[in-house]
């Protein structure tokens, strides 16, 4: 875990690769177009997805109908995006976790990141931020810790699944801190993050714009971000690195 990079989610579209030009006949696209998001319905990938599909559409002309096909981290929905048909009308995004994670864990995965699937564009990178509820006393980065280390394997921390970054950021603040947390993986990020305001877990790596309207309500408390720098929408919420755990 001490030589991954930290971690960044990545949001990117792609497509099924094609060794034809199907896709680029003059009359393309000729109907709706099918994008695929591999997780859950109200998440960070699935409302960044939504806005960039609404404006798609209005620049083709034809509607881009979204579905979600959520399980095994993102790799059900990203094999039915590299299994569909390479003619353009089947598109879908992937993050970390099913372009680079889960090809890296899995020992059988259905599908071949590099082989199976083109990139198209890049949508953006977000870093993530630390929360915990607010029944938790604490602060500050130190103060969790201290906590953990008084309580091993009381703490949890929540994830959208096995291998996306809030899982695997969620084992590098483990290790690092030498603490015992208990991972609880769901079925996509915006369920993970329902239960961090409820009290039902502890703490959470975030996707950072998804957890800012909860920590703006003051439903969730801010702990730490992943980036390099102070967010500029959280100028008062530290790195990592400044909280003691540098990379």
């Amino acid at each position: 875990m001490k030589s991954l990079r930290p971690l960044v989610a990545t949001l990117a579209t792609f497509a099924a690769l094609s060794g034809t030009a199907h896709a680029q006949a003059a009359d393309w696209p000729a109907k709706p177009i099918t994008m695929i998001v591999p997780y859950a319905p109200g998440g960070f990938a699935d409302t960044r997805v939504r806005l960039l599909a609404r404006k798609l559409g209005e620049s083709l002309g034809q509607p881009i109908v979204v579905e979600n096909k959520a399980g095994a981290g993102g790799v059900v929905g990203t094999n039915l995006i590299a299994k569909a048909a390479p003619d353009g009308y089947t598109i879908g995004t992937g993050n970390l976790a099913p372009m680079a994670v889960n090809p890296s864990l899995m020992k059988d995965m259905p599908y071949n990141p590099q082989k199976d699937l083109a990139p198209v564009i890049l949508i953006e990178n977000s870093p993530l931020v630390l929360s915990v509820n607010n029944e938790l006393p604490v602060k500050t980065l130190a103060d969790l810790i201290a906590m953990a280390k008084k309580q091993p394997g009381k703490l949890s921390f929540g994830s959208s699944g096995v291998g996306g970054a809030h899982h695997l950021s969620g084992e590098m603040f483990r290790e690092q801190a030498k603490i015992d947390i208990v991972h609880v993986p769901y079925k996509g990020g915006s369920l993970a993050a329902t239960d961090l305001m409820g009290g039902h877990i502890s703490m959470m790596f975030e996707m950072g714009y998804s957890a800012l309207p909860a920590i703006q309500g003051q439903k969730i408390h801010p702990i730490a971000v992943t980036s390099a720098k102070r967010l500029a929408v959280l100028p008062d919420v530290p790195t990592m690195a400044e909280s003691g755990l540098p990379g």
